[in-house]
């Protein structure tokens, strides 16, 4: 990963819709690889649509998907969510 995209790293980013499937929503963010909004961040009240606008949070680089994850906007990460010793409440 370049060290600009690195750099991206926690800070908020933006980008277009490209598509929207039950297990995540596919981002351009113009960077060197796309990025994946989890199903687990997607709330029923969530609008998600091709050519929409998606903001978040670039979390981390998975090598092996090629994709950078996204934490929309007002959404707790998934680890502290879910993170208690694997239990959810």
């Amino acid at each position: 990963m370049p060290e600009h995209e690195r750099s991206l790293m926690g800070s908020i980013v933006e980008g277009r819709v490209l598509a929207v499937f039950r297990w995540g929503v596919i981002v351009d963010l113009g960077l060197s690889h796309v990025g994946l909004i989890d199903a687990l961040y997607i709330d029923d009240g969530d609008m998600y649509v091709v050519g929409g606008v998606a903001r978040g949070y670039l979390t981390e680089f998975n090598p092996g998907m090629e994709k950078f994850w996204i934490r929309p906007l007002g959404k707790t990460p998934i680890k502290e969510r879910y993170g208690r010793g694997g239990q959810c409440d």
